[in-house]
């Protein structure tokens, strides 16, 4: 009776402890496979919202590209094309605030930030979504611009003729360069330039200024080399003592001007190309001087292959610790002030900074980096930075919106995958959970039509016993009748 009002075969434990046991296992399960599906449904409305993003950046990309079109051709004047210039920055502009407010229930999707770990058997379907922004998306990957060879990864010498050796990118050269001073360009001519002057006004050891870039040596030797990935240019006799004179002495211990305080500039290296700069690019590079046994001198700068103007890089002296000691590798940074079209020039030299001690130095260059406000139209790679300001521009921003837009579609379709494999995993849940509920009922419910044929049978066994009592009680009052 206690299972037909129930409905429930198993009450308690002591009406199947065994079959009790298998089906808490199977709510359990059965209540996963519903959790399983809910996450399901919100994973894929998480999917449809960053999906939806996409597509509205999908239609400003196209915008943009109707605008790089418009610009490209020659009909318009620069006037017209500024002002397409400002509406470029405002649409990229708007891909940008598209991206970074696109949120389910607060949770940013396409910063790069969203990532669901899991696997098919933990019923953790893994789900993440790359980040996308203006800066991620075009022809490639962006990032400052190395100079040719800037960071000296290729040291074979091509060609060796006198003291000029040629690496890729570079021309070494092993010799003195006599910088200019007192307002006087330098003597040595660099790419058809007289050298610039070295401004800075170097103290010796006692206060006393130095003498300038105006000593000459009897003994030394000038010469290069690749070090720990970075070019060290040094001067000396062997690892790096270079002897200065300009007296005619011939002391091989010690060689200094007869006033001492000299300062000896080289070797140097010049950029075999040249590299067009606009106002406000950044320029920059690792250093690092040593001033063997006194002190270091080094001078680098940038000169304009068109008119011989020049932009100082880097201008440091500075006495040596100890012999051999080097300073701290830094970054120097220089911003651009003036266009043109420049070529790159490394100075290593020497300080007699003790005013009759063995001088001699080295200066280590590497990872030569330009960081551009405005990149030509051949390294605008990005939609951040495209431009319409001149055909050219224009023509290269079609380009790179083009592949942009394939990227965008790209993504599109990932996110489109794991919308249907989501999809296909609700279906798969619900069916396993209405599989594991059957199988769960099959245990736990009554059966009805075995239980009801046993109530019936109970209730006729108990009918007949009744009819049988009285008809027993019903003969013997016959009997009493009878004897009466």
């Amino acid at each position: 009776m206690e299972r037909l009002s129930s409905g429930l075969r198993i009450n308690s434990a002591s009406d199947d402890a065994a079959g009790l046991a298998v089906i808490n296992k199977m709510t359990a399960s059965i209540k996963d496979y519903g959790m399983n599906v809910r996450n399901s449904v919100d994973t894929i409305n998480l999917l449809l919202t960053a999906e939806s993003a996409l597509d509205q950046i999908t239609n400003v990309q196209q915008k943009l590209a109707d605008l790089a079109v418009q610009s490209a051709s020659g009909t318009y004047e620069q006037q017209d094309r500024d002002s397409m210039e400002l509406e470029l920055y405002a649409l990229v502009a708007e891909i940008d605030r598209i991206a970074v407010n696109t949120r389910y229930s607060g949770v940013p999707l396409l910063d790069g930030t969203f990532a669901v770990s899991g696997s098919g058997s933990s019923g953790v379907l893994p789900v993440s979504i790359d980040a996308f922004s203006t800066s991620t998306v075009g022809r490639t990957w962006g990032g400052p611009e190395l100079f040719d060879n800037g960071d000296f990864d290729d040291a074979t010498v091509s060609s060796s003729v006198g003291n000029v050796d040629t690496i890729n990118g570079w021309k070494i050269y092993k010799e003195q360069i006599r910088l200019g001073q007192s307002g006087v360009l330098g003597a040595t001519v660099v790419n058809g330039y007289n050298a610039p002057i070295d401004t800075t006004n170097a103290t010796n050891n006692d206060g006393s200024a130095s003498s300038g870039d105006d000593g000459s040596i009897i003994q030394g030797t000038y010469n290069w080399k690749l070090e720990d990935g970075k070019l060290r240019l040094f001067s000396g006799l062997g690892f790096g003592n270079v002897q200065i004179s300009d007296d005619g002495t011939t002391d091989v211990q010690q060689k200094v001007p007869s006033g001492g305080g000299d300062i000896i500039h080289g070797p140097y290296i010049v950029s075999e190309s040249s590299k067009q700069f606009n106002i406000g690019d950044k320029i920059s590079f690792d250093w690092q001087a040593g001033g063997g046994k006194d002190a270091y001198d080094v001078f680098a700068y940038l000169l304009d292959e068109s008119n011989g103007n020049t932009i100082t890089l880097l201008d440091e002296s500075e006495e040596a610790t100890a012999d051999g000691s080097l300073s701290a590798v830094t970054t120097a940074t220089t911003i651009v002030t003036t266009e043109g079209t420049y070529k790159f020039v490394f100075i290593a030299g020497s300080h007699d900074y003790s005013k009759g001690g063995v001088s001699g130095a080295s200066l280590f260059i590497d990872n030569i980096a330009i960081d551009r406000v405005r990149l030509p139209a051949e390294q605008q790679h990005l939609v951040s930075q495209i431009s319409v300001l001149s055909v050219a521009e224009a023509e290269n921003a079609t380009d790179v919106l083009s592949y942009s837009m394939e990227q965008t579609s790209k993504k599109r379709a990932e996110l489109g995958a794991l919308i249907n494999r989501y999809s296909s995993a609700i279906d798969g849940y619900s069916m396993m959970g209405l599989n594991m509920l059957q199988a769960r009922s099959r245990i736990k419910d009554t059966e009805y039509t075995v239980e009801t044929s046993k109530l019936a049978k109970q209730q006729i066994l108990a009918q007949a016993s009744m009819a049988m009592l009285a008809q027993a009680n019903t003969s013997k009052n016959a009997v009493l009748e009878l004897i009466k």
